[in-house]
This record gives C-alpha cells, sequence and structure tokens, in this order.
C-alpha cells in the first residue's frame, strides 16, 4: 500500500482547541496532486455529511491557508470530515486504500461496531432511489396513473426484476412487511432497483406511454431486463441477494462515530492521539 499512515495522519493535524486538517495538506496524504480534481472529492463527502443530517460547517470549514507561500481557498477537516473525504476518494489509490482502512479502523473502535466501506454507498444510492422513484411517480401521473394504480404499477417492476410480488419478495426475504425493503437492501441490489426505476422513468417518457396497462406491462418490462443484466453480470437472481443492515442503523452508527471523532480531538491530552496511533496499531496487527 502507499504511504498514508496514522502517525503522518496525526502529525499532519493542527490545534486551534480541536485538531483540525487542512484539506491541500489532506490531499497529497491521499496521493493526489490536483485540487480541482480533489475538490470534487471533498464536495462529495460534504453531500454525504448533509445526508447524515450533520451540518456541514460542523466539520467542513472553509478557510484560506498558504500554499507555497500563497494564500489558497481550503477547508478546515475534522477527523470525521477526513473519515468521510477518504471512504469518497479514489480506492485505485494505494494511499487512499490505506486512509480507508484505518480511519474505518479508528472509527469502528470508536463505536465498538464494524463500519463497511460501501456504508455511505448505501445511504447514497437510497438517498437517490428515494429521489429517482418520486421523479418516477410524476411522470407516471402525467401518463393518466391515478390514486392506488400506483401501487399496482410499482410492484409491475418488481414482479418484472424479481418474478414474484412485493409482499412475496418481502415474505422471501424475511422483511417485516410493515417495513421499507429498501432499506434492507445491500448497495448492489438497491443500484439495481435504482437502474429499474430511473429507466422505467426514461421509457414512460420517450415512449409516449399512456394509460395504467401499458404503464403496468412497461415497468414490468423493464424490471424483466435489469433482471436479466443482474443474472448476467452476477449469476445470482436479484431475489437471492441477502438482506443487509436496515440502512437507519447505518445512519445512526456513522452519526455516532461523527460525535465519538469530535469528542476525541477536543481532549488537550496526547493519549488521544496515542489512542488512535494504539487503535490501528492493533488493527494492523490482526490484518
Amino acid at each position: 500500500m502507499g504511504d498514508f499512515s496514522i502517525e503522518l495522519f496525526e502529525a499532519d493535524c493542527h490545534a486551534n482547541g480541536v485538531r483540525y486538517w487542512y484539506a491541500h495538506e489532506f490531499m497529497r496524504s491521499l496521493g493526489y496532486d490536483n485540487w480541482d480534481t480533489f475538490s470534487k472529492v471533498v464536495t462529495k463527502a460534504i453531500g454525504s455529511c448533509a445526508m447524515l443530517g450533520i451540518d456541514p460547517s460542523e466539520s467542513f470549514e472553509r478557510v484560506s491557508c498558504l500554499e507555497d507561500g500563497k494564500p489558497v481557498k481550503t477547508y478546515k477537516l475534522s477527523r470525521f470530515a477526513c473519515f468521510l473525504v477518504s471512504m469518497s476518494a479514489d480506492s485505485r489509490k494505494p494511499e487512499v486504500a490505506k486512509a480507508k482502512t484505518i480511519l474505518a479502523a479508528i472509527a469502528a473502535q470508536l463505536v465498538e461496531q464494524h463500519v463497511a466501506e460501501n456504508d455511505l454507498g448505501r445511504l447514497e444510492t437510497r438517498g437517490n432511489l428515494k429521489l429517482a422513484e418520486k421523479q418516477m411517480g410524476g411522470v407516471a401521473q402525467d401518463a393518466g396513473l391515478k390514486g392506488a394504480d400506483f401501487a399496482f404499477f410499482k410492484d409491475a417492476g418488481v414482479r418484472g426484476m424479481y418474478n414474484m410480488s412485493l409482499r412475496d419478495l418481502m415474505a422471501r426475504k424475511g422483511v417485516d412487511p410493515k417495513k421499507t425493503l429498501y432499506d434492507f437492501m445491500g448497495l448492489e441490489e438497491m443500484a439495481g432497483n435504482l437502474f429499474r426505476v430511473t429507466q422505467t422513468t426514461a421509457r414512460v417518457k420517450t415512449g409516449n406511454i399512456r394509460g395504467i396497462e401499458r404503464l403496468k406491462r412497461t415497468a414490468k418490462n423493464v424490471g424483466a431486463e435489469v433482471r436479466e443484466m443482474m443474472i448476467r453480470n452476477s449469476n445470482i437472481a436479484p431475489e437471492n441477494l441477502p438482506i443487509a443492515e436496515n440502512i437507519a442503523t447505518v445512519k445512526g452508527r456513522l452519526k455516532t462515530v461523527n460525535r465519538s471523532m469530535n469528542k476525541l480531538d477536543a481532549q488537550k491530552s496526547l493519549l488521544a492521539d496515542q489512542a488512535a496511533v494504539d487503535t490501528v496499531a492493533e488493527f494492523e496487527e490482526e490484518d
């Protein structure tokens, strides 16, 4: 792996009551050398922060710093912001891959729970899926869908993708029928449903589909196409994909990570730094 290490990460921090890191400096520790590229990663991380219901200004403070003797606009990053940025960065960079491992290990140690690399991906995809379904509903309504017909339209897409109704699918996966199935989908399955929903919307619009029967048929056909693609790529039918941890639990855990990291960096004792180093040392020994 690359040169990222917990020792270098802690050495790069600044302190003014709490510890923080400059984005331009953290950029180089993750193997980036272009701010235009890295700023997109930071922007994505800011979006993830907002998605968690955390005020981004608490973790990403817009400031100026000196870069090669010249003032540049950058961000003060909290430890949690560094964690979000690393999770949003390009894992093909060895520095990023190691940063993800180390910072996720610190997060997991702080909350005494596993923090998965795709947690943020699930949250982001779940948010996109919610918006996509609203858009699909609006397009279907414009195409003549009314009232309770939307449930039949939605179920038709599920039948196409899973070869069964939504009710049967939830029973098969063991999800409480009072819950929302999307909240228990892993990233692969949720992304497949996002593709199904967006493509159904596109086909209804471009095909000028009208009427409940044509809408249901279109939804089912698109679902069947997505099903075929997923099976072709993974050899696993979507109904056989395992359920995942409730997305609400994932969100709550990450919010706890934020609070725990803020508490860690508010401590003035050097024991806080040593605790972070020891956390990763233990993790690397196990690895």
